[in-house]
């Protein structure tokens, strides 16, 4: 299973609330099992998880589950060079800015 699949996970559950936790679930899976991308996939956990507590209690707009979709998509493009590439520069800089994009997405 490649990180892309998580894409998929949101996109065939309808991009909203329950998808995202699916999603979130699935890479906190990978985490476990993928040890070489543990770190990626834990990203892209909490930021599945970010987009369940900003939106379980409120009504989502399809804009905004657009945006935030594409935001997650362009995460989990960022991160894919963690399972093509083998030099640890790329791998630590493909986390870097992916972390940093995710704490500061408000």
């Amino acid at each position: 299973m490649s990180m892309t699949e998580l894409v998929t996970i949101i996109e065939t559950n309808g991009k909203g609330v329950r998808a995202y936790q699916d999603c979130a679930q699935t890479a906190r899976d990978r985490v476990k099992a993928r040890s070489e991308e543990a770190a990626a996939y834990l990203l892209l956990a909490m930021a599945a998880e970010t987009f369940v507590d900003a939106y379980d209690d409120q009504p989502l707009l399809s804009q905004n589950a657009e945006n935030e979709f594409l935001r997650f998509k362009n995460y989990v493009e960022q991160l894919e060079s963690i399972e093509k590439n083998s030099d640890g520069a790329t791998k630590l800089d493909a986390l870097n800015r992916v972390a940093a994009a995710i704490a500061s997405h408000k």
